[in-house]
């Protein structure tokens, strides 16, 4: 049965090559945990041994209770497809492509595990796709990256490859230079019906600063982040589960949309309260997110 892989609110990257920080990564409460081949295992030497590091560890028990997915070298690389056939015969339940710049990235991508879920006989669909979103030709071809391919869940945003691509300049106090590809990645996301991931933090022993950038994702519409530290899961967490003050105010005015339908209103004031579509819409979300999210942790304390 596959997995569920609603609740993505801390996505951890995790050094492929070092087994110390793989082994802390399954005693940690992220959501998810991204086996990292690319950015972090480096010289390029220690590639095919973390390929091979992270193929034995993630059989071991302490790692069913976490969807795992392993952030694939760049597709132009010499690493690339070597990266793909080793890591699908892990129990995985996907991939992070890096730079994905137009949608023939992810075609050529789910052609290839399409054939490789044949030839091992797997169900269709096995392996999910998370592009990254993290170049200026990704941002502009965004849209027909999220048309690409049904195995993606979401869309990620990669901002310090981002600036560097545009030339710009990291403003952590303005966030001028990631302004408009930040708050494009979740319209896009959702206008697909999938889940919007924000960029990392880099800073990860600011934990206020991490706070602000969390608030702003959530309020632009994100759902969870990259996580490159313990630390800052936590706090990740809390931000992207609705409180139990939303909790309470979704069944709320589920109550009095309940109501105004009984009076024939589809938009009325009840009790002092807007009640109308778009906020149903929301209180409904927020329900089934809170139930998402108690299934998740029944799950993982089990």
């Amino acid at each position: 049965m596959k997995r569920d892989l609603k609740i993505l609110r801390s996505l951890m990257f995790v050094p492929g090559h070092n087994e110390k920080l793989i082994d802390s990564a399954a005693r940690s409460n992220a959501d998810m945990l991204l086996f990292d081949l690319e950015d972090s295992v480096q010289p390029p030497a220690n590639k095919p041994k973390a390929r091979k590091l992270i193929a034995e560890k993630i059989k071991e028990s302490k790692f069913d209770r976490f969807p795992k997915f392993v952030r694939l070298n760049e597709i132009e690389t010499e690493f690339f497809l070597q990266d793909v056939l080793e890591m699908t015969k892990a129990p995985l339940d996907g991939f992070l492509l890096p730079k994905t710049n137009t949608k023939e990235d992810v075609v050529y991508l789910d052609n290839l595990l399409s054939s490789i879920e044949k030839d091992q006989g797997l169900e269709h669909g096995t392996f999910a796709i998370i592009p990254i979103l993290e170049s200026a030709k990704s941002i502009v071809n965004m849209n027909d990256i999220a048309l690409a391919s049904d195995r993606i869940i979401a869309l990620g945003f990669g901002s310090e490859d981002y600036v560097s691509d545009i030339q710009g300049v990291r403003d952590f106090e303005t966030n001028y230079s990631i302004e408009y590809p930040r708050c494009l990645v979740p319209i896009v996301a959702r206008a697909h019906g999938l889940e919007a991931i924000d960029a990392a933090y880099i800073k990860v022993h600011d934990l206020e600063g991490l706070a602000t950038h969390l608030q702003m994702g959530k309020t632009l519409g994100y759902g969870g982040m990259w996580v490159l530290h313990p630390k800052q899961n936590d706090m990740v967490n809390e931000v992207y589960s609705p409180t139990q003050e939303e909790y309470e105010n979704a069944k709320e005015f589920l109550r009095l949309y309940e109501e105004a339908k009984r009076i024939n209103k589809g938009v009325a004031i009840i009790e002092g309260k807007f009640v109308g579509p778009p906020l149903i819409t929301k209180s409904n979300d927020i329900i089934s997110r809170v139930e998402s999210i108690n299934k998740r942790n029944q799950e993982f304390n089990s």
